[in-house]
């Protein structure tokens, strides 16, 4: 997706940025260091589901900045060294681009103290943050019908098992998952089925990979018009503190 989906809300992002970090702030011309963790760098061993990260579908970007991390999941990783400042710089019309944006921008954030919770929980955890979050959504929302946006196979399960596999649709980007079903849920195609996961859900749980994508516009756009939203990863936590956004990622670190 090398266009410009999603620059409204890059530019917005950008506008909030100067408001939390006045520009020529020393922290903006500071170092940082972007590159891609392994897979068991990333979320060790999680046994036997079937993460994105460990077919190397997706990589976790990781940015150290500091004394802190920030990470953004991505199909396209690549190394970055320079300065947040040169990082906010970027094309923004390129998935790369846009992967080490979010990760700084977590690093950044996190550094600061405006964010928690942007390094991804591994081995079994992944289990038991999809039991937290469903039982989370429950007492927010009460029994709704998620709408899942992402291929997480542990939380799919978990929302399948807690409120009933025939509530829940899915859609996600990968083509190799399309078609496909977990837990007795068909994995529909994001590009064509995201309007129908809207309206056919009374809530939506969205993976933080749409801002890396350039996809969030559509589920921002499904809560301004009244459904609720939340993100769920550690991508996700530096864009929606800085856009006011519902973030659940319970047992990142």
């Amino acid at each position: 997706m090398d266009d410009n989906m999603g620059k409204p809300l890059y530019d917005q992002l950008l506008s909030l940025i100067d408001v939390v970090i006045k520009p020529g702030c020393a922290l903006l011309k500071t170092s940082v260091e972007v590159k891609p963790l392994s897979s068991t760098e990333a979320i060790g061993n999680p046994g036997d589901w079937d993460y994105p990260l460990l077919r190397g579908k997706e990589v976790l970007l990781q940015a150290r900045f500091k004394d802190s991390l920030g990470q953004a999941f991505t199909a396209t990783p690549t190394d970055f060294a320079g300065t947040p400042e040169e990082a906010f710089a970027l094309d923004l019309s390129t998935t790369e681009n846009r992967a080490i944006f979010i990760a700084v921008l977590n690093a950044l954030l996190r550094e600061l103290g405006l964010v928690e919770k942007t390094v991804h929980c591994r081995n079994e955890e992944p289990v038991e943050c999809g039991k937290q979050i469903a039982a989370e959504l429950e007492r927010r929302y009460g029994r709704v019908r998620p709408g899942i946006a992402g291929c997480q196979p542990a939380l799919i399960n978990t929302c399948a098992n807690h409120f009933g596999a025939e509530t829940v649709h899915i859609t996600d980007l990968c083509k190799d998952n399309l078609g496909k079903t977990i837990s007795g849920i068909e994995i529909w195609d994001a590009v064509e089925k995201t309007s129908d996961l809207i309206e056919n859900s009374d809530l939506l749980l969205v993976t933080g990979s749409v801002f890396v994508n350039g996809t969030a516009e559509p589920f921002i756009e499904a809560q301004k018009g009244g459904k609720p939203l939340v993100f769920y990863g550690t991508t996700a936590v530096g864009a929606a503190r800085l856009l006011g956004l519902n973030h659940l990622c319970p047992l990142a670190r």
